[in-house]
């Protein structure tokens, strides 16, 4: 990994959890069962509703359940853990508790991943990818196989034009510079730069469009989407590394 892509993928890790958490002061929370049930039947946007003990909130309810849960280590993770890591975390269950100075502090929800701030590390990791795939094939592509890289013989036509346009003012660096994010994922695969499956190519293709163009488009929709995004940050994770994404 180049010093610069190390430098953006330490960036990405910098957006930690405390800056979508929901504060406590700002939790809906209940003193008791009968309460918390009476909560949840007052709003059914919410999967829990947190149980404080004086100023602690030490249980939750849990939509569906009977019966409230203690607050459980498996409940609970640290402020400074970064969004990166809290997507792993939130594939495997919908919420956590934060935890700061031995207190809970906050609370995440699945659905938290829709907060505009989510897409910053995962708009840099993005960039670190293309940036490391781009330079593996950039003296790779040349006149010659363009034509074989590219599907669309419009989408061709139109580079090929951009092409001959800044070859006349002087100002051409190479085709790889012309070509859109998931033409380079192709472009290296077909190269054998890249040992990636269409499919994880598509999915990453997927969530840059969201992260870098869809601005009303949210994140996850759904639970399940979850690990779409985890998906996305572990093959992104292996390519900068070197490593198998098998």
């Amino acid at each position: 990994m180049s010093d610069i892509e190390h430098t953006l993928e330490r960036l990405a890790r910098t957006f930690v959890v405390s800056d979508i958490m929901v504060p406590t002061d700002q939790l809906l929370c209940a003193n008791d069962l009968d309460s918390a049930r009476h909560e949840l039947k007052q709003h059914p946007e919410f999967d829990i509703i947190p149980i404080r003990h004086g100023e602690r909130i030490v249980a939750f309810l849990e939509r569906g359940s009977d019966a409230t849960k203690p607050l459980q280590l498996s409940d609970v993770i640290s402020e400074g853990t970064s969004i990166l890591d809290l997507v792993d975390c939130l594939g495997d269950q919908r919420h956590f508790f934060i935890l700061a100075r031995k207190t809970v502090v906050g609370f995440v929800h699945f659905s938290d991943l829709n907060d505009p701030v989510v897409k910053l590390p995962f708009f840099v990791l993005l960039e670190a990818v293309e940036r490391h795939v781009a330079d593996s094939v950039r003296a790779l592509v040349n006149d010659d196989n363009i034509a074989s890289l590219l599907d669309d013989p419009e989408r061709l036509m139109k580079v090929s034009e951009k092409m001959a346009t800044m070859r006349k003012q002087k100002a051409d660096r190479d085709w790889v510079t012309l070509l859109y994010f998931k033409e380079i994922l192709v472009a290296a695969s077909r190269l054998h730069k890249l040992d990636l499956p269409g499919k994880d190519i598509d999915l990453l293709s997927k969530v840059r469009t969201l992260v870098c163009h869809a601005a009303t488009d949210p994140l996850v929709e759904t639970h399940d989407q979850v690990k779409r995004l985890t998906r996305a940050r572990r093959i992104c994770a292996e390519l900068l590394t070197g490593k198998s994404t098998a």
